[in-house]
């Protein structure tokens, strides 16, 4: 504002607060406290409408982007401004060009603004000092940058000259400062600019390149371009075409490169620097700060950035209108992104394009409004490695996440907002899966949604599985895992959940689980569901139970794989409902320490049988300990007897080699050898017990 519309305002505040005081006065003389108030309300209202008055009148468009519609001539009243000559532009007299104007301070102002297309922008005006109005629309269409003056009373500033746009030239070698002019274009560049020292560019300025021209900061070189929410910075092609000049590269780590209220838009026709990939904005090993920047109409991708790329500052950022990804990085780098207010959406591949290397350094991807999508490699995480609630993650073919090392995987999903990760197709299998293992307490996946993994093993030659836990530790919660190729879950006798509940794991080609015994008692019972696999048992291979564990009924039996005789040299617990499927010549051998205490009762018996219902079909239980807990009541034992659990001892569904056994309420059937026999050197309890068809006797001794 100049001097004196600041001086006429200050008295005509004046004025009125002192008329209203003295109107208060004599009213309201016991009440000061309403004097006050009653001025800072006038005040206020003063403020106000002083600062939308001096957007009255006519204005005439001189400079813009869109010199097309230049000339024409709007009348400004109250909160709206309504076009009366409408020049050579599409638009009709009498149209409403602004509405809604409303002041942010003397000198800015928001309103909305009609485009071409008959629709309404978001935009903001700033009344210069010289008495000109910038405006500028929050598109990337024509005449989103706008130079008017007021009709029949513009002087041009001598000092300012004749409005001008300069060429830069192709190499900045010393410092030097950009500035907005009066011309609606202040720079044009038709070639790539080196810039190799600090260059500066001030709120309100235009550049505009011809085609193929760019921007490369490296060596020495910083880009500190800082516009503000009414005056931003435009970086734009000289046609409006996507793709039509090459884009900004920065490879320098110099904390003056910030991109600040800026525009980047029509670039990415080819790599500024051979041969890297092409993007509106490239980063090389960068440390940049970005806020409120606009990137649209590019040719290639929205931001690339590779290398130790770093981001000093990152949020509010749209990028949109790109014909390939709006963010093509590496893992590490995710870690800036800002999802809670920018915006990925517009482009013809709408995801954040995730480069496989190794999370090498604490990394948390957050929630963003595209999904992260992993290319087809193994993303090798050595460090820490956070998910946030929210979080989508596609994978290309074969893509897959490896953990180990010093590598820790946080999946912090929530009910409402889960973490999810599946395949770019919903072929089953479509990529490999997730890989663990790390001894880290950290190791967790909390509300997770897997599908379409299970197509290879992450590293060989391991099982396959869309969760494979090959050592260490992890927590598994609240999670599904659906459409797999191959297992759910398979666990290594070196691996042991810190805790394991609520999980749901379906529509898998396998069995939903592939674990050792040893983890048949860190499962949660009925609390996780296993149906709907083309295999309904959780297979279980052989490992030694050496640890006291309790066995809790699932939805689907365990199955021991075949010829597998599972070592009990501690206690285990069997409780009602539990059944085991024993595939062919598998069986059960408690000794040394090992106690098997399996307790069913009337309604919910334990169930041990055969995979098949063929007489002998598996080995049997064996026990040789002296244990009063040894104790098998309301069981079903059937099929068993094909073979000795350890030679060479006689072929028994339930053998008793020596030490104790009490069975109650149990039937023996379909036995290849006796269905209970007792060794010379056992005591052996049994009442209420029935048997059937065992092909050397019921009881042998």
């Amino acid at each position: 504002m100049e001097k004196r519309n600041i001086f006429k305002k200050h008295i005509a505040k004046a004025i009125l607060i002192c008329f209203f005081g003295v109107i208060s006065a004599l009213f309201n003389a016991c009440s000061p406290e309403s004097v006050v108030e009653t001025i800072d309300i006038i005040e206020e209202g003063v403020e106000t409408e002083a600062t939308l008055d001096n957007l009255n009148g006519e204005w005439i468009r001189i400079a813009s982007t869109n010199p097309v519609a230049d000339g024409i001539i709007i009348d400004m009243s109250g909160t709206s401004g309504i076009i009366i000559d409408k020049a050579g532009s599409g638009f009709a007299e009498g149209d409403l060009k602004w509405k809604d104007i409303k002041a942010v301070d003397t000198e800015n102002f928001t309103h909305e603004e009609l485009g071409s297309d008959g629709a309404y922008y978001q935009a903001t005006m700033l009344l210069k000092s010289d008495d000109t109005l910038r405006i500028s629309v929050g598109s990337s269409g024509a005449g989103n940058a706008q130079k008017w003056v007021r009709e029949g009373q513009y002087t041009p500033i001598d000092s300012q000259g004749p409005a001008t746009t300069e060429t830069l030239a192709c190499n900045i070698g010393e410092a030097r400062t950009l500035s907005n002019g009066t011309a609606a274009v202040d720079y044009f560049i038709d070639c790539v600019v080196d810039i190799t020292a600090p260059l500066t560019i001030e709120p309100g300025t235009v550049i505009q390149f011809g085609e193929n021209a760019g921007l490369g900061i490296y060596d020495g070189g910083s880009l500190n371009a800082k516009g503000t929410a009414n005056a931003p910075i435009v970086f734009e092609g000289k046609n409006m075409v996507d793709g039509y000049w090459r884009g900004i590269h920065i490879e320098t780590r110099s904390l003056d490169n910030v991109l600040e209220n800026v525009r980047i838009q029509d670039a990415g026709s080819n790599y500024v620097y051979c041969c890297n990939g092409v993007a509106s904005l490239f980063l090389k090993g960068a440390k940049v700060g970005l806020q409120n920047v606009q990137i649209a109409n590019g040719g290639g991708h929205g931001i690339m950035a590779i290398g130790d790329t770093e981001f000093e500052t990152y949020g509010n950022l749209r990028i949109e209108t790109h014909e390939e990804y709006p963010l093509y990085i590496n893992g590490s780098i995710a870690d800036g992104l800002d999802g809670s207010t920018s915006d990925y959406t517009g482009n013809d591949k709408d995801y954040a394009y995730i480069t496989s290397n190794t999370i090498a350094q604490p990394t948390t991807w957050s929630k963003l409004n595209v999904p992260y999508l992993v290319e087809g490699e193994v993303l090798d995480v050595t460090n820490s490695f956070s998910l946030e609630a929210g979080v989508e993650i596609v994978f290309q073919e074969n893509g897959g996440i490896g953990v180990y090392d010093q590598g820790t995987f946080d999946v912090q999903g929530t009910a409402s907002e889960p973490v999810t990760m599946k395949g770019f197709s919903t072929i089953p299998g479509f990529w490999r899966g997730i890989h663990i293992e790390t001894n880290s307490a950290e190791n967790t996946l909390n509300y997770l949604e897997v599908s379409e993994a299970g197509s290879n093993y992450v590293y060989c030659c391991n099982e396959i599985g869309s969760l494979f836990l090959k050592s260490g530790t992890a927590s598994v919660t609240n999670s599904t895992f659906s459409n797999g190729k191959s297992y759910g879950i398979v666990t290594r006798p070196d691996f042991e959940f810190n805790a394991y509940n609520g999980n749901t794991i379906t529509t898998h080609q396998q069995a939903p689980m592939y674990i050792p015994a040893s983890i048949m008692g860190e499962l949660d019972g009925i609390k996780s569901s296993y149906t709907g696999n083309d295999k309904d048992y959780l297979l279980v291979y052989n490992s030694d139970v050496d640890e006291d564990m309790t066995v809790l009924p699932n939805d689907v039996p365990f199955q021991i794989a075949n010829n597998t005789v599972i070592d009990i040299t501690a206690r285990i617990n069997v409780t009602a409902g539990v059944e085991i499927v024993f595939e062919e010549a598998s069986g059960l051998g408690v000794y040394d320490n090992g106690i098997f205490n399996a307790i069913g009762d009337a309604s919910n018996k334990i169930i041990l049988r055969g995979a098949q219902n063929t007489v002998g079909f598996w080995r049997g239980i064996h026990t040789e300990t002296n244990s009063m807990d040894n104790v098998i009541r309301f069981a079903e034992i059937d099929n068993g007897g094909g073979n000795y659990v350890y030679c060479c001892n006689e072929a028994s569904s339930l053998f008793v080699k020596e030490g104790q056994l009490t069975i109650t309420d149990s039937t023996i059937s379909n036995s290849g050898g006796c269905g209970l026999n007792i060794g010379s050197g056992a005591t052996v309890t049994e009442s209420n017990n029935s048997y059937e068809n065992n092909q050397e006797g019921d009881v042998c001794d």
